[in-house]
């Protein structure tokens, strides 16, 4: 019962998330000699579901990176990392990338590394397998 009540009075961001849904409002791309970003309006938007349970999806232009990958927790950040991981419409094999994926749990503000990208992410807690229609009427 004492559990109970204590899980009651927690605040929503003292609530584990069983998922994230991430959104970039700019996209950035960096190499070993430095990053650039993309001209205001001209860039692609992510789409980005991971989930605690080891779902990850970062999708960019005509398809997604999708792999399992077991998160990392700590101080209030979720880490998210997989090598090798291919791209939903490259040919045999292109386009594969390593992915990592960081979330401060407190503001839903994150991270993004996946091929030449390299970009701020927006986060929100949702529930594994909604869809974006479906988060917006909750």
């Amino acid at each position: 019962m004492l559990f109970l009540t204590l899980a009651m009075l927690a605040s929503p961001a003292e609530i584990p998330a069983d998922a994230w849904h991430c959104r970039n409002q700019l996209e950035i791309w960096c190499a070993a000699d430095g990053c650039a970003a993309a001209r205001e309006g001209e860039f692609t938007p992510l789409d980005i579901h991971a989930s605690v349970k080891g779902e990850l999806s970062v999708c960019a232009y005509s398809g997604c990176w999708e792999t399992a990958s077991a998160p990392v927790r700590k101080g209030g950040r979720i880490l998210w990392a997989a090598d090798d991981v291919a791209f939903s419409s490259g040919a045999d094999g292109a386009m594969t990338a390593d992915v990592t994926l960081l979330i401060v749990e407190k503001d839903g503000v994150g991270f993004v590394r996946v091929g030449g990208l390299a970009t701020p992410l927006l986060c929100v807690r949702t529930k594994p397998g909604l869809q974006e229609s479906e988060e917006q009427a909750e």
